[in-house]
């Protein structure tokens, strides 16, 4: 362990003067870290942010060699808990476990953010990608197929789909649908994905969209039935289901995803610790099984690339609200 540690801080160290970086920055970097690490997460405990999150945690502590908790903020789809990390330290020891909702689509489905998702953090790592997939009752009579599914959603314009929420991907992949399909489907958001779940599977609504990785045991029980996935590739775990790439819109991509940022002006050398304990843990038999069971991709990045990413993801949803002249109730 001090090995390891004595080494990454060398390279670390090395790297940061060879960049021209203050003396005072590469101390604060090879003394980081040397107390308690908070990973704030903006969701309810044992929901599908929290427990990968809960996962990491204890690896972390094993890689970084100090104590890595979990600290839940649940509120406005992440927002409350990203406005919170915005106004601390930038020392490295409280960071955030985001997703989409928090860093891309509020930014059209909340605003104004009291905050630059882009601006305001630093960011360290693209953690995980959840590709939406549109599921349907048990007995909806237009599920055997994507085209069947879009014959009946334009003989039946306004049939309600179910969101986990409005500041979620899935709702704009749904909003999404208008453009690229022709397809007007009146959206129902819930609270969170459970109330929906439970709507699908009692018959109260005929269509949904969430990410697979909550999906599946649903779809597998045969309480509620897969149509199409909108993500560019098939899933893992429901390889079976077509997307709309492959079919019927070249380029049709909504996926959820999340990340993990430090507070704005956090210096290179500790996101770049950060970063690497992030990856080594994803590395281990334990999580990666685990993900490759849930279904979530786990590309693992650079803070440049996820900011790439985001700016990316973040100027597609804008141009769909645009599109579709949106006007986003909340709540």
């Amino acid at each position: 362990m001090l090995n390891r540690r004595r080494f990454l801080s060398a390279a670390v160290a090395t790297s940061a003067l060879s960049l021209g970086m203050r003396p005072s920055i590469v101390k604060a970097a090879d003394d980081y870290p040397n107390r308690l690490i908070r990973i704030i997460v903006g969701y309810a405990t044992g929901g599908n942010v929290d427990v990968p999150a809960r996962l990491f945690a204890p690896e972390l502590q094993r890689i970084l060699g100090v104590p890595v908790i979990i600290e839940n903020r649940p509120g406005a789809s992440g927002v409350t808990a990203a406005e919170a990390i915005v106004h601390m330290p930038p020392d490295g020891y409280n960071i955030i476990w985001a997703t989409s909702a928090s860093h891309s689509v509020s930014v059209v489905a909340l605003a104004p953010l009291p905050f630059d998702p882009v601006k305001d953090f630093s960011p360290v790592t693209l953690i995980s990608e959840d590709p939406n997939v549109i599921v349907c009752t048990s007995d909806f009579p237009a599920a055997d197929s994507i085209n069947a599914f879009l014959a009946y959603a334009k003989a039946h314009p306004g049939t309600p789909i179910g969101t986990s929420g409005p500041a979620t991907s899935g709702r704009f992949a749904v909003e999404l649908m208008r453009p690229k399909l022709g397809v007007e489907l009146t959206v129902v958001p819930y609270k969170s994905t459970g109330p929906l779940l439970t709507d699908l599977a009692g018959k109260h609504i005929p269509l949904g969209i969430m990410g697979a990785s909550t999906a599946v045991p649903f779809i597998t029980d045969k309480s509620i039935r897969a149509i199409a996935m909108t993500s560019i590739k098939r899933s893992r775990v429901l390889p079976d289901i077509p997307t709309f790439d492959e079919t019927v819109s070249k380029g049709f991509d909504a996926v959820a995803w999340s990340a993990l940022f430090a507070p704005p002006a956090t210096p290179a050398p500790i996101v770049q610790k950060l970063n690497a304990a992030m990856r080594q843990a994803a590395e281990l038999p334990a999580i990666k099984k685990w993900f490759d069971e849930s279904g979530l991709e786990v590309p693992m990045s650079s803070p440049e690339e996820l900011t790439t990413f985001m700016k990316a993801d973040i100027e597609k949803w804008v141009q769909v609200a645009k599109d579709n002249n949106l006007k986003i109730e909340t709540q």
